[in-house]
């Protein structure tokens, strides 16, 4: 009798472990930098200037600067994604940003969010980036190219190039 309850509650509860759905993916990035925080802040900390040192990035412009709620324009190789500020603040050197309007065929992304931080480490810094992601097809199911693998790929093409130019940029001599 219990091993016909237990294989029952499997039977019953199995199918539904498959429907869950997407979990967010995690991409942590970061970078060590030879250079006083304030310096590489200077570099990265405007929402809407990301173009000038993220070789991901074609252009970038955003409406209101820095300010809580500015949407932000990025165009990338294969087209424009949007990113909303959602905060900022320049004294602890760190941003905090989500996903507006994204075509999965140029980010394979549902919806995602990044935060991008400055610290002191050692005598330079430590730039890091995360962002929490879903797939673009959040479906049980999804096809290649709209699965988890994908949307990971993608958010770590857009983010790792960026990281490496901001450390090559200091640490090869050249202008900040």
């Amino acid at each position: 009798m219990k091993a016909t309850l237990s294989l029952l509650s499997f039977a019953l509860i199995a199918p539904l472990a498959q429907a869950h759905g997407p979990t967010p993916q995690k991409i942590d990035e970061s970078v060590a930098v030879a250079a006083p925080p304030d310096k590489v802040w200077a570099v990265v900390g405007d929402f809407a200037g990301i173009a000038r040192w993220n070789p991901s990035v074609m252009e970038s412009s955003a409406d209101r600067g820095n300010e809580t709620g500015s949407t932000r324009t990025l165009k990338l190789a294969k087209g424009s994604v949007t990113e909303q500020l959602d905060d900022f603040d320049a004294t602890a050197m760190t941003m905090n940003y989500r996903s507006g309007m994204a075509d999965p065929t140029v980010l394979p992304v549902s919806s995602y969010s990044g935060r991008l931080t400055v610290k002191a480490e050692g005598s330079g810094s430590r730039l890091s980036w995360q962002a929490r992601g879903y797939r673009a097809d959040t479906g049980n199911e999804p096809p290649a190219g709209m699965d988890d693998e994908s949307a990971v790929k993608a958010l770590r093409a857009l983010m790792r190039p960026g990281l490496d130019a901001v450390k090559a940029r200091f640490e090869a001599g050249g202008k900040p």
